[in-house]
């Protein structure tokens, strides 16, 4: 398959290679001038890694594994943040841990943001706490923001709210919720969302996201899965996408790259892409990353991108771009 078209904004020499600290300041100028590129609203449909990480992040807060110890001395695109998005400049994909630091270090407005997808509860990937601040006991709030999710994800959250700020309900918080559920599309303004079932979590409905703009443009967003059931094929069947975001949690060592079952290994991330080019939703104009790294993946940036090259694929990065322009 051609490659995929990259779309990395500013080109220069691999942060890496810089010395840490250089390469860090680098890679923050190109995080912040990516955002400053992405449209407000939901009409051109692009995406802006606001972290790139697994569950840990890189490197990982405790860990002293070479790969970690490794990561902060090259600095750059080796430092991750929890996996989230930024799609069409005003939809928050994923808001776990980092979702503070991410908004700060993107220049986010929040007040520009005009709804929430959570994919799953995980604590990686919801982290309902930085939501409780929007009632008006913390926060000059105008704006009412949607909230869009699976039954679990809305159960934690009001139990979280009932719990912290003696039983309001979740209106508290100027939310407006609606319940995703798998093969179900929601139109919110003019954004339209197909909920996916991803194969994560057995306790709940884990989803991926096919989002489409009012320019026709698509993007699929496939991280916490492994390989999915056969009603999530055929969902894409015929839907060409313009990015296509695949995770690669287990790494590219053997034989975790072959895994397939709550998480993707490299191997079976190409397979991934290759299913969804057999049902057309992949072409040869498709931009194709992977994401959702983990510092056991035993690599870092540039190595992976090495592995990926002769796929066609990119290796997603906090900060990278996506997308229409």
């Amino acid at each position: 398959m051609p490659a995929a078209r990259r779309t990395d904004r500013i080109g220069s020499p691999e942060p890496g290679r810089l010395g840490p600290v250089l390469a860090s300041r680098l890679h923050l100028h190109r995080m912040r001038e990516n955002a400053r590129r992405v449209p407000e609203g939901g009409g051109a449909m692009n995406l802006l890694f606001l972290g790139s990480a697994a569950s840990e992040a890189i490197p990982a807060l405790w860990c002293e594994c070479p790969n970690c110890r490794k990561a902060a001395a090259l600095g750059g695109r080796n430092l991750r943040r929890r996996t989230s998005y930024l799609a069409g400049g005003s939809t928050l994909v994923d808001f776990g841990p980092d979702a503070n630091w991410q908004m700060k270090e993107f220049g986010i407005d929040p007040a520009k943001i005009e709804r929430l997808l959570v994919t799953h509860s995980h604590v990686d990937h919801f982290n309902p706490v930085e939501l409780l601040w929007r009632s008006e006991n913390f926060s000059v709030t105008g704006r009412r923001l949607g909230f869009l999710a699976n039954a679990a994800v809305i159960a934690e959250l009001d139990a979280r709210v009932r719990e912290c700020s003696m039983g309001r309900s979740l209106d508290a918080l100027r939310l407006d919720v609606r319940e995703l559920r798998p093969g179900v599309p929601v139109r919110d303004g003019e954004l339209e969302i197909l909920p996916v079932r991803a194969s994560h979590a057995p306790k709940e409905c884990a989803l991926n996201f096919l989002l489409s703009g009012r320019d026709e443009s698509r993007i699929l967003i496939a991280n916490d899965t492994g390989w999915w059931p056969e009603e999530s094929w055929e969902l894409l069947r015929g839907r060409r996408l313009d990015v296509a975001v695949i995770e690669i949690s287990m790494g590219i060592r053997m034989p975790y790259a072959e895994e397939r079952g709550f998480h993707l290994g490299a191997k079976a991330a190409i397979a991934f892409r290759d299913r969804l080019a057999e049902l057309g939703a992949v072409t040869a104009s498709t931009q194709v990353a992977v994401t959702h790294i983990s510092h056991h993946v035993g690599a870092t940036h540039e190595e992976l991108e090495a592995y990926f090259r002769p796929y066609g694929m990119l290796v997603g990065y906090d900060g990278m771009l996506l997308g229409r322009a």
